[in-house]
């Protein structure tokens, strides 16, 4: 048979050659955790570092996976249909964790961030119609339906939505003054962190629907605020559902949860949200949704002020 020479990321392949970049950051994430001592990390430089250096350690496993599969696929000419969708398994999960790797490394340096808001115009239309178009592969990799944008109940299409730009999300508000009801949706909002605010929070909303569920996504434009609502989970009976709100409405609104008992825990994409729900003066509650009192879906809701009070 054929000697095959996998690509990069094997396992007894020198990380080094394949992560030059990486590794030149690694010594201050070293200096900072690695030497036995107990001082806190001071900078958000130094944060920024080690979630760095984590990343790199974490992508570099999944690439020798990877890497590996890459290999059995091409050792066989005719590759049995029981290993083909082991591979395909193998192949799409590598995907999802690294997508998810990349998610938690934003969500962790936004966390870090104390610099304060730079505060604009934003429209929220624009920002979740991107946000959706960002995270369809997502759903779609997942098998989970991402509908339409709901505004005021009127599905708007994802090509309504602008080019994904850290420059764009800021101009959005201002693309189309004169189009009918362009300042519904505005809000006063930090740009760098209103977007991965909805990106963290819709692909929190993908992983918890199952295969063939659908997540959805409304707006509702108010006098003082404009409502944002995504399915948080599918239909629950009314036990777990009831149990899922309480969690939520406890954890959004720093409560002990009842009893003494310990608080359920959260995704990472759900601690981003509640830190910069709060920077934005927003309030964040979870409500049920269903018509049949048996089944109800959970949904988590952000009500954003139209104007930023003036400290």
């Amino acid at each position: 048979m054929t000697q095959l020479f996998p690509p990069s990321g094997l396992p007894g392949t020198s990380e080094s050659d394949s992560a030059q970049p990486s590794d030149a950051q690694a010594p201050n994430a070293q200096a900072a955790a690695g030497n036995g001592s107990a001082q806190p990390v001071r900078s958000v430089q130094e944060v920024s570092t080690l979630i760095e250096q984590s990343a790199h350690d974490l992508r570099s496993s999944l690439n020798a996976i990877q890497s590996w599969a890459y290999v059995l696929d091409r050792a066989f000419d005719t590759t049995p249909a029981p290993a083909q969708r082991a591979l395909d398994g193998i192949r799409s999960g590598m995907q999802q964790q690294l997508a998810l790797i990349e998610e938690m490394e934003e969500g962790v340096r936004l966390l870090a961030d104390e610099t304060p808001p730079r505060w604009q115009q934003l429209d929220l239309r624009t920002l979740a119609l991107q946000a959706i178009a960002d995270r369809r592969h997502a759903a779609e990799a997942r098998g989970v339906l991402l509908s339409p944008l709901s505004v005021d109940g009127c599905a708007i299409g994802s090509e309504a939505a602008t080019p994904s730009t850290p420059s764009t999300a800021s101009g959005a508000a201002g693309a189309a003054p004169d189009a009918p009801d362009a300042a519904a949706y505005r809000i006063d909002g930090d740009a760098m962190r209103l977007a991965p605010l909805l990106r963290h929070l819709l692909v929190h909303c993908i992983w918890r629907a199952p295969t063939g569920g659908a997540v959805s996504v409304h707006l509702f434009s108010e006098p003082d605020y404009v409502k944002l609502r995504i399915t948080e989970s599918p239909p629950l009976d009314s036990q777990r559902s009831a149990s899922r709100l309480a969690a939520l409405t406890d954890f959004f609104g720093r409560r002990p949860p009842q009893g003494g008992e310990p608080p359920s825990r959260q995704s990472s994409a759900l601690l981003l949200t509640r830190r910069m729900v709060e920077m934005h003066g927003a309030v964040l509650s979870a409500e049920s949704d269903g018509c049949d009192s048996d089944k109800v879906s959970v949904c988590i809701a952000v009500r954003f002020p139209r104007h930023m009070r003036q400290a």
